[in-house]
């Protein structure tokens, strides 16, 4: 996800990568059968929200993605939530202001006080930040536009290990990496800013850790002009991506696209749905509408329910703060989006998987970016586990 970027191309493209670490055994889940319904039942429409985090560490200013791990030896081992600063940093890694920072702050917190637990400078421009529990470590891409790198960011000892990617996913000088998610054990990370619609969408990597350099190489998956089929027509459309920015894994409460990989096209207010990813992709696009007629949802954040009740944590990037909301009410698989305030439209609502309607929340955001639910424990519906 990604603030409102200086110099940012007009085309721009997604890439999606996946890792494959040769120490960990990873499946790509297959597509699950989805339900009758399209969207959670009707909650109350403006939810109780508490402050987690008020403002940013020192030095820090616009935090963008978020993710929850729990670090073995942090605060008892909670499951901390954690997000990125950017510091306005430039989209290709140059600082915003002559001398400014280069460095992102990668911090977190205790879910239960919001105290700060953790800060780890990144360089570069974070814009992806996403879990990897398995190595203990939080994923995190830089730079969006230009000169990118995929990093493992380990908490428990401040350590940050930085893989170039090859081939450059920049072409012309164009090209970089953003947001992340988790399908099946595999990693896709979005690639924005290219330099036109021919360039790949998607990326498998494997990582070759030999020494000085360690590379993350890439091959292509399908394209940002791939044929899909449209969710609300049923036609056969070409796709022609210009700003995909947010990856999310649909997990099995979704009442529609569970366990595919969706990839949020944010200028073109589009969701691509995409499965059997290890194989031949199977591609719906899903058109989007809001509350303003005319208006193309720049959506830049994306989170399903996987609970009958949780904590909805919304990044507001112009705040600096970290909102906790309670979702109580809204069933398991409602799907919940965040428009950032690039159409002056700033708001948290739910989506519905059959029309792309988006519905506002009555509660008020100045820019709202990532989104990540957390189901209580115990509730009816609960994974057992934490969606991004």
């Amino acid at each position: 996800m990604s603030l409102p970027r200086q110099g940012k191309s007009l085309g721009r493209a997604c890439m999606v990568i996946v890792l494959l670490v040769s120490s960990i055994g990873f499946a790509i889940l297959p597509s699950v059968a989805a339900s009758s319904s399209s969207s959670g039942s009707g909650g109350p429409s403006t939810l109780p929200v508490t402050t987690l985090v008020s403002a940013p560490p020192t030095g820090g200013k616009g935090p963008d993605d978020i993710a929850v791990m729990a670090v073995r030896g942090l605060d008892g081992g909670k499951a901390l939530v954690w997000t990125a600063f950017q510091n306005g940093i430039n989209p290709d890694g140059t600082p915003g202001t002559p001398g400014g920072p280069t460095q992102s702050t990668v911090a977190g917190y205790d879910p239960s006080t919001g105290a700060l637990v953790r800060v780890i400078q990144v360089t570069g421009k974070v814009d992806g930040l996403t879990a990897f529990p398995r190595v203990g470590a939080l994923i995190a891409t830089v730079n969006e536009d230009d000169h990118s790198a995929f990093n493992l960011v380990f908490p428990a000892i401040g350590a940050v290990t930085t893989f170039a990617y090859s081939p450059d996913p920049a072409v012309s000088g164009n090209g970089g990496t953003d947001s992340i998610a988790l399908v099946g054990g595999s990693i896709y990370v979005a690639h924005s800013n290219p330099s036109d619609v021919m360039q790949p969408t998607d990326y498998l990597v494997s990582l070759q850790r030999s020494t000085p350099t360690l590379t993350a190489n890439l091959s292509p998956v399908f394209y940002d002009n791939s044929m899909a089929t449209n969710a609300l027509t049923g036609a056969a459309v070409q796709l022609a991506l210009t700003d995909p920015d947010t990856n999310f894994a649909m997990p099995k409460q979704s009442p529609v696209f569970a366990g595919d990989l969706a990839t949020v096209s944010q200028a073109d207010g589009e969701i691509v749905f995409a499965s059997h990813l290890g194989h031949n992709p199977q591609l719906t696009v899903l058109p989007l509408t809001d509350n303003i007629a005319g208006n193309v949802p720049p959506i830049d954040g994306l989170a399903v329910a996987t609970s009958n009740s949780g904590t909805l944590y919304v990044v507001d990037a112009a705040a600096g703060t970290i909102q906790a909301l309670d979702t109580t009410g809204w069933a398991a698989g409602t799907v919940f989006v965040g428009e950032p305030s690039d159409n002056g439209n700033p708001i948290v609502g739910t989506l519905n998987l059959s029309t792309g309607v988006i519905t506002p929340l009555g509660n008020t955001f100045q820019s709202p970016k990532g989104l990540f639910f957390v189901p209580s424990a115990g509730s009816i519906g609960d994974s057992g586990g934490l969606a991004p």
